[in-house]
């Protein structure tokens, strides 16, 4: 992981400021409906989202009503790596990997310093006309990913309060049908990031290693979908360290991440990040 670390060191941009809208096109069980296609109603400039049904296409489970309480985290349209500075977050956005195979963008190091922006969308879904596109094959250690911090001032990293949300919701799509069509979706916490003092990052003690984070495993496919996924779903391995921990401390967030494994070709588009209440 110490090539994520790279990555923020070099990250730095201008951050911008969001808001909040409601999703649509969601059953009662944060499920796409069928061939449903709908738009939120845009504030504070921001985008508005609309989506259609299509093989593949998920979203996260669980009980409840579809999430119309929604804070943006980064909704891309400013066109740089930040994340929007509102709710107390400043972060960047950037990409990791084991260093064994390609991936665009690539990690950022101070040979490499070009940052980790927004692509502009054609066609542009709805209103919303950029997002994270992120690709790459070859990895035969432990794979690659990309992610920001929620906390991430100065080049430091700390942890951040979420516990007045609910959980996470984004939209994505594959760039390259032929791709894999799941990704783990990361948010790690005082338990599995180095920061928060409880683990090894050493690896030296195995009872107390880092970085087994808290995910969940998010379906992808050819067309725009909302992903939803409640913290209470969120589960981990367990190998790390304070291995009994029963859920995520979402009091004490730091990263939220978008990770394929070893041995997977990938090519996926990220749009509008955002909690919900």
């Amino acid at each position: 992981m110490a090539k994520r670390r790279a990555a923020w060191i070099w990250a730095a941009w201008t951050l911008t400021a969001g808001g909040c809208t409601a999703l649509a096109g969601l059953d009662d069980s944060y499920h796409l409906v069928e061939g449903a296609g709908g738009t939120s109603g845009a504030t504070g400039g921001l985008s508005s989202a609309s989506a259609s049904g299509g093989a593949g296409a998920g979203a996260g489970g669980g009980e409840g009503v579809v999430p119309t309480d929604v804070e943006w985290i980064d909704d891309m349209e400013d066109g740089d790596g930040a994340i929007d500075e509102a709710g107390g977050r400043v972060g960047y956005w950037y990409s990791y990997n084991d260093g064994t195979g390609t991936q665009t963008p690539p990690v950022h190091t101070e040979e490499m310093p070009a940052g980790f922006i927004p692509e502009a969308l054609t066609p542009p879904r709805g209103q919303s006309t950029r997002a994270m596109h992120t690709s790459g094959s070859g990895f035969t250690m432990w794979g690659a990913g990309v992610g920001f911090a929620l906390n991430g001032p100065d080049m430091g990293l700390f942890a951040y309060d979420a516990s007045a949300y609910t959980g996470i919701v984004f939209w994505a799509k594959l760039g390259d049908a032929g791709a894999v069509t799941t990704m783990k979706v990361n948010l790690s916490d005082k338990v599995s990031e180095p920061a928060g003092g409880i683990c090894d990052e050493s690896g030296e003690d195995e009872a107390k290693k880092c970085f087994d984070h808290w995910f969940y495993t998010a379906r992808l496919g050819t067309e725009w979908a909302p992903i939803v996924i409640p913290f209470e779903e969120l589960t981990r391995d367990g190998t790390g360290a304070e291995p009994t921990a029963e859920a995520v401390d979402v009091a004490g967030l730091y990263v939220i991440e978008f990770r394929f494994a070893q041995g997977e070709d990938f090519d996926v588009y990220i749009d509008d990040v955002g909690f919900y209440r």
